[in-house]
């Protein structure tokens, strides 16, 4: 393993929540409002699913290639040509996240802060923040948003209460009211916001225990589609499932309607200097990754050779690749979702069969990786025992049940409600507890994780 950058389960975690809510933030909202209106809220569930799917198969990867990231994998499994083939359909997506993340920062700040300031300057001060962090590690970072991110929870997690007196909760109801079909189109375009979870790809070779990596970001991702889901239902209950879906920033709108006595009426500014830290670290990390995947294809770890060039390259390409704030909601809300859906899946489904196949066949000569991870249960298990709690894969299943009958409450609340809204009542609700009890199911894998490392 590479011990000049390590991360714990805590950061991971926090950097995956990072890497989704930022993605959702600033687009993609008033889309959903439109297309789901009062049931918006519904449309992360696939996300979760997905967001799981991939957080085991990085957790597979971890076992059975410990101190390796996906770029050194993929070159391994599939050959040089094979694997450089895949390493550039990845760094091409990481480029684009790049590319639409700062585009998107800088147009946010032209259109509602900085009217008079040139385009081009915000989008290179962007880009000394690249120059500057590229010079270092990931575990930079990692620390930096481990300050930065509980901040943006707690603004977060406390809206609902500097806006009660706004809140009008029949405005979502009747609950799952909305065709079928409208809800699932929404939760397929959320797709693309839980794509950007790949990235953490590039940091397998940072953490030496496959649940550790798969746990933290199930814990991660999980919290950060429950804060997007949160934000959406509390945009509806005080602004109502019409007029955000013509707003380009709902929840910006939705910070507007906090005042705090006539005295603080601006707590708008408050919350960005919350979010654009949070915003910018989740750039950083994935340009990170895009620097560890460039220097992959010369086989070596030392990124910061090519820091300044590539940062450059991306203030240029960032510039030239759209042509209005219009143009690039429209790639962000409708284009992503296909990019990853294109080539994320494949990847996934090609390299997991070529490690199965090297995996059977070492089976019967080694088994040098296996001890790495299965030592890891078995204290995690005692302990569990001895704090009276269930053990890891207890936890783990519990989760993905939930999951499970969250999706069922769904179903059967947009089936039935528009006979019986009660029935839609209940199913809202089911649906949410479910959500909320799965994240507490993901942190009690991560906790019982770490006291079963500080057991040793």
């Amino acid at each position: 393993m590479d011990r000049k950058q390590v991360i714990n389960q805590r950061q991971l975690s926090w950097l995956a929540s990072s890497v989704i809510t930022s993605g959702g933030i600033l687009t993609l909202q008033n889309v959903l409002i439109r297309i789901s209106q009062m049931d918006a809220w519904y449309s992360y569930l696939l996300s979760v699913f997905y967001v799981f799917g991939v957080a085991s198969f990085f957790g597979f990867l971890a076992k059975v290639f410990p101190a390796k990231n996906i770029f050194e994998i993929s070159k391994e499994l599939l050959g040089n040509w094979g694997g450089t083939i895949v390493n550039l359909i990845i760094l091409f997506h990481f480029w684009q996240i790049v590319t639409r993340d700062i585009s998107a920062t800088s147009r946010f700040s032209s259109t509602l802060l900085l009217h008079d300031t040139p385009l081009e300057i915000l989008i290179l001060l962007p880009c000394f923040l690249l120059i500057y962090f590229g010079k270092s590690s990931v575990e930079v970072i990692a620390r930096v948003n481990d300050l930065f991110y509980p901040l943006f929870v707690i603004a977060t997690l406390s809206m609902p209460l500097l806006l009660t007196n706004e809140i009008y909760i029949r405005l979502i109801t009747p609950a799952m009211t909305m065709p079928l079909q409208h809800v699932a189109a929404s939760s397929l375009l959320t797709i693309g916001s839980a794509g950007d979870i790949f990235i953490l790809g590039a940091f397998l070779h940072m953490m030496y225990n496959a649940n550790q990596v798969r746990s933290s970001i199930r814990h991660g991702s999980l919290l950060g589609l429950f804060l997007l889901t949160y934000l959406i239902f509390a945009i509806l209950v005080v602004l109502g499932p019409k007029m955000p879906g013509n707003f380009l920033y709902p929840t910006y709108n939705l910070v507007q309607m906090i005042h705090v006595t006539d005295f603080l009426d601006r707590v708008d500014l408050i919350m960005l200097m919350v979010w654009y830290p949070t915003v910018t670290c989740k750039i950083i990390a994935i340009y990170m990754a895009l620097l560890l995947g460039i220097s992959s294809l010369f086989k070596k770890r030392n990124y910061p050779t090519i820091n300044k060039p590539v940062s450059l390259l991306m203030a240029l390409t960032t510039y030239l690749s759209f042509k209005s704030t219009t143009e690039l909601l429209s790639f962000s809300n409708y284009s992503s979702p296909v990019i990853v859906l294109a080539y994320q899946p494949l990847v996934i489904a090609v390299l997991l069969i070529a490690a199965l196949r090297k995996q059977r066949k070492q089976q019967n000569t080694t088994t040098s990786t296996v001890p790495d991870t299965e030592p890891k249960e078995k204290p995690t298990q005692k302990v569990a025992k001895m704090s009276g709690r269930l053990s890891y894969k207890q936890w783990l299943w519990g989760g993905n049940i939930l999951m499970v009958i969250s999706t069922v409450c769904l179903l059967i609340g947009l089936v039935f409600s528009k006979y019986h809204p009660s029935i839609g009542t209940v199913c809202a609700f089911g649906f949410a507890c479910c959500l909320f009890l799965t994240g507490v199911t993901t942190y009690m894998e991560v906790s019982v994780l770490k006291q079963a490392e500080t057991s040793k």
